[in-house]
């Protein structure tokens, strides 16, 4: 079960590609909506978004011939939406935040769902820099811990591929 291409993995991993491609867009329009000024937090979310690009680089890889270079595109538009939304620097962080705690879960959604070791291992490497993302976010928000932080990261916010299919 080491190989890449064990039953869906490559179909997952081209979703979780699409979804990370799906972030990188959403924090391009945070960057070029304005609305993060302040240098923290605009230094953050620049880290984040290219943290996101190398993700969805890797991910490619173990997708093989399932990669893409598309964001998943019914994630993007609700992402979107969300970021247009927001109307100054606290709302665009408080969407910042819950897209990471999103992907964290995803990622929980995942490891349950692969089989062969790379596939799993990119994965739970990637969920724990989903979190961290999120502790920063929280951070900048000046969020006290025991409103942030789960106990335990639950799949109850992952990003499904019935609900945002990958692009073909």
């Amino acid at each position: 079960m080491a190989g890449s291409n064990t039953s869906g993995d490559a179909g997952i991993n081209a979703f979780a590609q699409s979804v990370e491609l799906a972030l990188v867009q959403a924090y391009a329009e945070l960057a070029s909506s304005g609305k993060v000024a302040t240098p923290a937090a605009a230094d953050a979310t620049s880290a984040l978004a290219a943290h996101h690009q190398e993700h969805a680089s890797a991910l490619g890889v173990l997708a093989g011939s399932r990669a893409t270079t598309t964001p998943n595109r019914r994630l993007a538009t609700m992402l979107s939406a969300r970021v247009r939304s927001a109307p100054d620097e606290r709302a665009a962080l408080e969407v910042a935040l819950t897209l990471e705690n999103e992907a964290a879960s995803t990622y929980l959604f995942a490891l349950g769902s692969l089989e062969a070791t790379d596939a799993l291992q990119l994965s739970a490497s990637i969920l724990p820099v989903e979190s961290q993302h999120a502790v920063v976010l929280a951070a900048l928000l000046h969020k006290a811990p025991g409103e942030t932080f789960p106990n335990f990261e639950t799949q109850d916010q992952a990003f499904r591929p019935d609900e945002f299919p990958a692009p073909s």
